[in-house]
């Protein structure tokens, strides 16, 4: 067993018992000590021992042994820089720091610290160079460092402890930071001469001789009124040890006052800046503008236009300007145009403007389109070398106009009126008189106005009637504009309209005979006009057909006037009327009476509507004619049959008996030719159940000569129209000479006599 009988110790044995030791023989014995951890040199340990020894059943017991332990010293340190991360450190301004010792021994230590030699770093202990630390102490040097100008970056200064043979080392790093400095110059005498109206240029040095890159900006404190700088470089990036010139340019306006001034030029940044002092002197000047908002200006003949401009004294002094007006040679101004100058001097305090105006108005047209180039040059009475001018152009004025159509009731029928408001906006560039009217209907709308350029008119009313006659669908007419500064310039707009239906399913369409009667012979026929007529107020097409109880009784044959085709069919446009011939050929032997009418079908846009009917027509069929029961004289001279028979016996036996007197004188004298001028006249044979062959004798007859409106009527009561030529119809019982008109041409035509047959 072991022991610790007094002392900061802890034993322990590493194997308590043997076997089979022999006699005389020894054994060791092992232990561990452990020393704790507040022990000193002063201290000791002192262990007991002692043993049990056994033999079978003999046991024996050792006496206790006692020996000491001495306790050594514990030699453990360590140097350490409180300091987290890098120290900034600016040169020629020393940094305080500490670097601190920890005790970890068990005796109390004095301890030294050395400095290595790290240049250009310069490090120095304040206070004593050593400390006493006592176990489980610390130590503190207080330590100031420096570095030489012109040195920037990462630095470090190492520190060591040495004790006992043990040596224990730190390590400070330092962030050596730049150091703005830069000097700035600029005129060696420190002046800056100009006068108002101009500018001068001053070059500036910068010279950085610190170890901070710059970012300075540049500023000026202490200008004059009228006074502006400016330089080539207002933002300046000057690294370090670099040198940059800027360029400051010092304008002065026109009217700044004349005198000394002293100003400040300043770069700066947020660390560092540095200033210079100049001196501004300024001169006194005489100057002048000539300004307009305006370079052309369009004039034209209905009024006036006013140009204007304006001059400014940039002098530091009273003037007194002169203005005039120059023109180009090329296209003269003057040649169409009117100019008059409000004024041709004008007095001005310094800073002053005035406005001066041009009327200007077009006097005779033709002027070029690019414009006629007008100088305007103002002088300086106190320096005439001293001058502004500006130029314009004078431009004829373009005629142009929109219209916008505001309608409000575009849709009626025939007879019933559309209206609207009608807006009309100058879109030329000057100043015009508009007439504005209708074209294509009478819209009661005739309206003169004079517009600004770009203006619009008041809204004007219109209102048209559409015409009786008017097709349905859509139509249109014009609003026209005319300008009264340019004759040429007319705009028309096209309005659309709609024109609606007007007729019904029964009133569509219209069918007439020409003839109220009609008579033919029982062998022959007669004809007769059909006009159609549209009644709609859109195009129509149709078919007719011939109706009548009676119809059986003829033949009939429908011709469009002046065409030898048979068609029944029309195509009529609105309003529209067609003439039809309608040809009769009697069937029957005997007398017949008829009446007759036409139905003609309509259809519109593909739509069929009901048939529409004609008037009656009474048509008399007279039968074959009897033997004449005498004859019927003039002068109310009458024959029986009798008197007829004897009257012609007697009459043929004295054509006998003058044709033998005639031979008989032929026989005597010569045959003499006898010229006569005769005219043919058309002749028709008709043949007569009772008419016997007669022999008839040649014989030469004048015949009346017919004049352009006249004609003779043929047997069956028809005439041939001298105009159109078209056969006509003519009332039964009627006896030349007779006048009437053409119902197809509408002239008047004279029957003078039948035809000689």
């Amino acid at each position: 067993e072991l022991a610790v009988h007094s002392g900061p110790c802890v034993v322990q044995l590493i194997d308590a018992s043997t076997e089979s030791l022999q006699p005389t023989s020894s054994a060791n014995i092992g232990f561990t000590v452990d020393v704790g951890s507040s022990a000193s040199m002063a201290d000791e340990c002192i262990i007991d021992i002692d043993g049990e020894g056994m033999h079978g059943d003999y046991l024996w017991e050792s006496e206790t042994y006692q020996f000491t332990i001495a306790i050594d010293e514990l030699v453990d340190f360590e140097l350490f820089s409180p300091t987290a991360g890098s120290i900034q450190l600016v040169p020629s301004n020393p940094e305080d720091y500490q670097i601190r010792i920890y005790n970890n021994g068990s005796e109390l230590v004095e301890f030294f610290l050395d400095i290595a030699d790290n240049s250009p770093i310069s490090s120095s202990i304040i206070g004593n160079s050593s400390v006493n630390v006592s176990s489980g102490g610390v130590g503190v040097w207080m330590l100031s460092t420096d570095i030489l100008e012109g040195f920037v970056g990462a630095y470090s200064q190492d520190f060591t402890v040495n004790y006992a043979g043990i040596s224990t080392a730190a390590s400070v790093q330092f962030d050596v930071q730049p150091v703005a400095d830069f000097i700035m110059t600029g005129p060696l005498d420190g002046r800056i001469s100009t006068k108002p109206g101009e500018m001068v240029d001053v070059n500036l040095q910068l010279d950085n001789l610190g170890t901070m890159d710059l970012d300075l900006t540049a500023s000026v404190s202490g200008l004059p009124t009228g006074a502006e700088v400016t330089f080539s470089n207002t933002e300046v990036d000057l690294d370090a040890g670099t040198t940059l010139s800027v360029t400051m340019s010092v304008s002065m306006i026109s009217t700044a006052q004349s005198g000394s001034y002293s100003i400040t030029v300043t770069y700066s940044s947020e660390e560092f800046s540095r200033s210079l002092n100049l001196e501004l002197q300024v001169a006194d000047s005489v100057g002048l503008t000539v300004n307009s908002i305006n370079n052309n200006i369009a004039a034209g003949p209905i009024s006036q236009v006013v140009y204007t401009f304006e001059v400014t004294n940039l002098g530091s002094a009273t003037d007194t300007f002169f203005v005039a007006l120059d023109f180009d040679e090329t296209n003269n101004a003057t040649t169409w145009f009117d100019t008059t100058l409000s004024t041709s001097s004008i007095n001005l305090d310094s800073s002053s403007t005035q406005a001066v105006t041009i009327s200007i108005r077009e006097r005779a047209a033709g002027a070029p389109t690019t414009g006629c180039d007008v100088s305007i040059i103002v002088t300086s009475s106190n320096d005439d070398t001293v001058a502004s001018n500006i130029g314009f152009k004078i431009l004829p004025i373009q005629a142009s106009a929109q219209i916008k159509v505001l309608s409000g009731d575009d849709s009626a029928k025939p007879g019933e009126t559309i209206s609207g408001d009608i807006v009309v906006t100058n879109s030329g560039t000057g100043e015009d008189q508009f007439t504005l009217t209708t074209v294509g209907e009478d819209c009661g709308l005739s309206e003169i106005f004079l517009l600004a350029a770009g203006s619009s008119s008041q809204a004007y009313s219109w209102i048209c009637t559409i015409d009786e006659d008017a097709s349905a669908g859509l139509s249109s007419f014009k609003f026209r504009v005319t300008s009264n500064a340019r004759s040429d310039y007319v705009l028309e707009q096209t309005e659309i309209f709609t024109v609606e239906p007007n007729w019904d399913n029964d009133n569509i369409i219209e069918v007439s005979f020409g003839d109220e009667s009609l008579s033919m012979a029982s062998s022959g026929g007669s004809s007769t006009l059909i006009t159609v007529k549209n009644l709609a107020n859109a195009p129509v097409n149709g078919d007719m057909l011939v109706l009548g109880s009676d119809d059986a009784l003829f033949e009939h044959t429908i011709y469009p006037v002046n065409s030898d085709t048979q068609s029944s069919e029309f195509y009529l446009a609105a309003g529209q009327s067609t003439v039809f011939e309608l040809v009769l050929t009697s069937r029957v032997s005997e007398s017949e009476t008829a009446l007759l009418t036409i139905s003609a079908g309509a259809e519109i846009g593909g739509i069929t509507y009901p048939h529409e009917s004609s008037n009656e027509l009474a048509i008399t069929i007279d039968g074959p004619e009897l033997p004449p029961n005498g004859v019927e004289l003039p002068y109310g001279l009458v024959l029986d049959q009798q008197q007829t028979i004897y009257t012609m016996v007697g009459g043929w036996i004295f054509s006998l008996l003058l044709l033998v007197l005639i031979n008989t004188l032929r026989k005597r004298r010569s045959p003499v030719p006898i010229d006569a001028t005769v005219e043919e006249v058309p002749r028709e044979e008709q043949s007569r159940p009772e008419s016997k062959p007669k022999k008839k004798e040649e014989k030469t007859v004048q015949v009346h000569k017919l004049k352009s409106n006249e004609c003779r009527m043929t047997p069956d009561n028809k005439v041939i129209c001298p105009f159109c030529e078209a056969k006509l119809g003519v009332p039964r019982g009627s006896t030349p000479p007779f006048k009437f008109s053409c119902p197809q041409c509408a002239k008047k035509i004279r029957v003078v006599e039948n035809q000689k047959f």
